[in-house]
């Protein structure tokens, strides 16, 4: 796979370095600050209530020559710096973008839209399912109501050893016509991967609030895998100011021994908002834009659910309901609050069984309010 990867990197470089680059650079320069406030109302297992900030991110973009784009972002929170997007991107072609670099790989609608713009404080939990940013070579193209996207990814930034990295391929193609003032929403998601390093895998997440660093549902590593394959259905529908959203995922673990557990872990989650003050949510390429509202309010309720119990593996299984309210100052400050009811039954095996020998329940509660400013 290694050698593939070669092969490509060297082709693009080929193709790319005869097309002509003129004009000048520029420069734009954006960010985000996202401070959360979460309280926690525990049932077995403490979760940690406090505050935090969630985003703050710093960028630089622009253009580089004819046809030729970059992207820089950093984030700052936690005290630490973490890259996120470094890309070029090459736009001269009619039936596709070239992106290479760091850059979000296309799988799941919520993943794929931007945390400043997404409904909830946090995505849904079957995102511990999707490969997100990696090192990667991606083909990302529109065509009347049609995105599609294929990419061939390694590793994600920071995740230097001094063992082979993993690799993988993804694609997504997604159909958004309009009717009337309606639109609609259709897609479908694929990646396939080989893990790098000592061949182990695992899958966890939060309660969808981010304070906690508890995660109810947790595999734990798994050891001697071969390959992971990820499929991805999704939904949704905007109608004026209302709209539905949902989304199915299934993650199929493959072992090197066959005497090993092969579980197909499995989640999906649905949800409706309506902006009380008529706006409208924007979908657009594959994915949910900035919504355009001053003084505006919005709610939304979802429920969402992930199964990571499978043919031995005791990852626990989690529903939850979460309940939001969100009010825009005007399209970049918008201030959010969240409850969410989780119940983990059972949690990971990884916090204990009861007297019974059973894997515990847990069903604590959230509160969580979240200023989030963004600026171009």
């Amino acid at each position: 796979m290694r050698s593939k990867l070669i092969v490509v990197g060297t082709a693009a470089l080929g193709v790319l370095a005869a097309v002509p680059a003129q004009a000048e650079m520029s420069v734009s320069v954006g960010g985000r600050i996202q401070t959360d406030y979460v309280y926690y109302d525990k049932d077995n297992i403490d979760m940690g209530s406090g505050t935090e900030v969630r985003r703050a991110r710093l960028f630089a973009s622009g253009n580089v020559a004819d046809d030729w784009k970059y992207k820089a972002q950093y984030d700052f929170a936690g005290n630490e710096v973490t890259m996120k997007d470094l890309y070029v991107k090459y736009t001269g072609w009619d039936f596709a973008d070239l992106t290479l670099g760091q850059f979000k790989q296309e799988q799941g609608l919520e993943v794929l839209t931007s945390s400043k713009y997404i409904t909830f404080m946090e995505r849904a939990m079957i995102s511990a399912f999707v490969p997100d940013r990696r090192i990667a070579a991606g083909l990302a193209g529109n065509r009347e109501a049609w995105h599609y996207a294929v990419s061939l990814f390694g590793d994600e930034e920071g995740s230097d050893t001094d063992q082979s990295e993993g690799v993988g391929v993804d694609g997504r193609v997604t159909w958004e016509p309009k009717f009337g003032d309606s639109q609609l929403h259709l897609g479908a998601s694929y990646s396939w991967q080989q893990p790098g390093g000592d061949d182990t895998w695992r899958v966890r997440a939060r309660p969808e609030t981010h304070k906690t660093s508890t995660r109810l549902v947790d595999t734990g590593t798994l050891d001697d895998v071969d390959d992971i394959g990820t499929a991805g259905l999704e939904l949704a529908w905007v109608m004026g100011p209302w709209s539905v959203q949902s989304e199915w995922m299934q993650q199929s673990i493959n072992r090197k021994e066959s005497n090993l557990p092969e579980p197909d872990f499995t989640g999906w989650y649905a949800y409706g908002s309506w902006f009380i003050t008529g706006q409208s949510r924007v979908l657009k390429h594959g994915s949910f834009g900035r919504t355009k509202a001053s003084n505006a309010w919005e709610v939304a309720v979802r429920y969402s659910t992930i199964d990571l119990d499978e043919d031995g593996v005791q990852g626990g299984e989690e529903e939850n309901w979460t309940i939001g309210l969100n009010y825009y100052v005007n399209p970049y400050l918008r201030f959010m609050l969240n409850y969410v009811h989780a119940d983990a039954d059972p949690a990971s095996i990884r916090f204990g069984t009861d007297a019974n020998g059973q894997q515990i329940d847990d069903s604590p509660n959230a509160i969580g309010f979240r200023v989030a400013v963004d600026f171009k």
